[in-house]
């Protein structure tokens, strides 16, 4: 009966992650007004009652059941670390009430990310987590089409008090923020559809649905007009996908019918994607996607200008460039960030305080007033918020991650990898090496769910390859 009831609160448990991770893709649309300033989210809701049942059990059990994660110990040990000098720096905020608030936002966001790997516990659990996200994925995407043609936006939607000349913004947000937001869940998404549609063996009418997921999913990323995902963010992921490809599927896969039949539905759907723009878009929408497209020889100038300038204060920090000012500020944040940290004496300025740093309003003592809070990069956002040894222990471990995974997927070091683990493990290396460029998008990402949802895939994925590669061999051997 004890067993019983372990086994059934642990069903529970599943249950409340599944829920848990669908609702933090979702994001802050769904959700519970509370006061002026806090929502009470329904991933928030779900999260507390997964952490209470966890800690429940964890009561009765006496052990964290965690021993199968041993492949990916110090990821936990860092990410622990990480949160331990977090809370260090609050000594030396200039912000207190910025400083608990960020670290309360990296606390929950590292428990999402290794929640992934706890309760993933073998492949037929990846296999379901992936299946719910791709539904949510999927809604999301709907949605931003509806968006597009309506000019609906959500409340949550920083285009839906945005002031434009026609009265409404044509932006597509879609569940986020703004559109910079949508556009990187898209490419950290993409990997996963394409690789699902090469590698798995999956029934035409399934196949069907991913490609239209695809068409759609390529129409809303060129509507939002994101330059970082759009033009370097989606190139590096297709290059890194062939080669991944290359790398992971028996040549066979590569003869050239099979090739001429890809390309043609590549083809077909960047000439679908393009009437769709034509079509559906509203002319202010059409408008941004041209500005945008259009300026990419001027952004390149922008950004040459703006690395060559000397650092910018006060109201000159709001720079017009040729593609206007969105590199040129972006630029200026950075440089303005590095200056913080040489000023921290490379410790970092504090959890969630470049934001003060930047506020026009600071001491006389903090440089910095720019037209802007957020720097606006996520690799940054670590380096000046808790200095160079945990920005440099994080890409440390970043890049080691990318590597374990392309060991991962190679036919002749793991020839016994399961197909959905190699597809898994394809998938969250493309995605994370596109992060690279796709990070430097978005205004901030400690609450920008997609992102650690992918490291926690990466994570769970190392895990079931690393004890797959142990026990199949075994298995195999045995039956002979």
């Amino acid at each position: 009966m004890v067993n019983e009831g372990l086994l059934s609160q642990r069903k529970r448990l599943d249950t409340w992650f599944y829920l848990t991770a669908a609702f933090a893709l979702l994001g802050p649309s769904f959700g519970i007004p509370v006061t002026s300033g806090f929502t009470l989210t329904f991933f928030r809701l779900a999260f507390l009652v997964l952490l209470v049942g966890f800690i429940f059990r964890f009561v009765n059990k006496k052990s964290l059941e965690a021993s199968y994660m041993v492949p990916i110990r110090w990821y936990v040990v860092f990410l622990c670390f990480w949160i331990l000098y977090a809370v260090l720096t609050l000594t030396w905020v200039i912000d207190m009430g910025k400083g608990i608030r960020y670290v309360v936002f990296l606390t929950n966001m590292i428990a999402l990310a290794l929640s992934f790997p706890y309760f993933i516990r073998n492949e037929s659990y990846y296999q379901k987590i992936t299946k719910i996200l791709f539904g949510i994925y999927t809604a999301i995407i709907l949605f931003a089409v509806f968006e597009s043609v309506t000019l609906i936006h959500l409340p949550t939607s920083r285009a839906a008090d945005e002031n434009v000349s026609d009265g409404v913004s044509a932006s597509i947000t879609s569940v986020f923020t703004n559109q910079n937001d949508l556009a990187t869940c898209i490419t950290l998404a993409l990997p996963f559809i394409v690789a699902a549609m090469i590698m798995l063996p999956l029934s035409r009418m399934m196949k069907a649905v991913l490609y239209g997921v695809f068409i759609l999913s390529g129409y809303v990323l060129f509507a939002t007009g994101s330059r970082v995902n759009e033009l370097i963010v989606l190139p590096l992921i297709g290059v890194t996908l062939l080669v991944l490809f290359w790398k992971s599927l028996d040549r066979d896969r590569f003869r050239l019918k099979s090739i001429r039949t890809n390309g043609l539905f590549l083809l077909l759907a960047v000439v679908l994607v393009q009437v769709m723009l034509s079509t559906m878009l509203t002319p202010e929408g059409q408008r941004v996607v041209e500005d945008k497209l259009g300026s990419t020889s001027a952004s390149i100038s922008d950004l040459h200008d703006a690395v060559s300038e000397e650092l910018v204060e006060g109201e000159e920090s709001k720079i017009e460039g040729q593609s206007g000012e969105s590199i040129t500020v972006r630029v200026n944040l950075l440089k303005h960030g590095l200056d913080f940290l040489v000023k921290s004496h490379f410790m970092g300025v504090g959890a969630g305080n470049i934001e003060r740093w930047m506020h026009p309003s600071s001491d006389e003592y903090v440089s910095g007033n720019v037209n802007k809070e957020n720097i606006h990069n996520w690799w940054a956002e670590i380096l000046v918020n808790f200095g160079v040894i945990t920005f440099a222990l994080y890409l440390a471990l970043y890049v080691w991650l990318l590597w374990r995974l392309w060991k991962l997927i190679s036919l002749k070091r793991s020839p016994h990898l399961s197909p959905y683990l190699r597809f898994g493990a394809v998938a969250s290396l493309a995605a994370m090496t596109g992060y690279f460029f796709g990070g430097m998008a978005m205004s901030t990402a400690i609450h920008f769910t997609p992102m650690w949802i992918s490291y926690g895939l990466a994570l769970a994925v190392l895990v079931l390859g690393e004890h797959d590669k142990q026990v199949r061999p075994k298995l195999i051997s045995g039956s002979k």
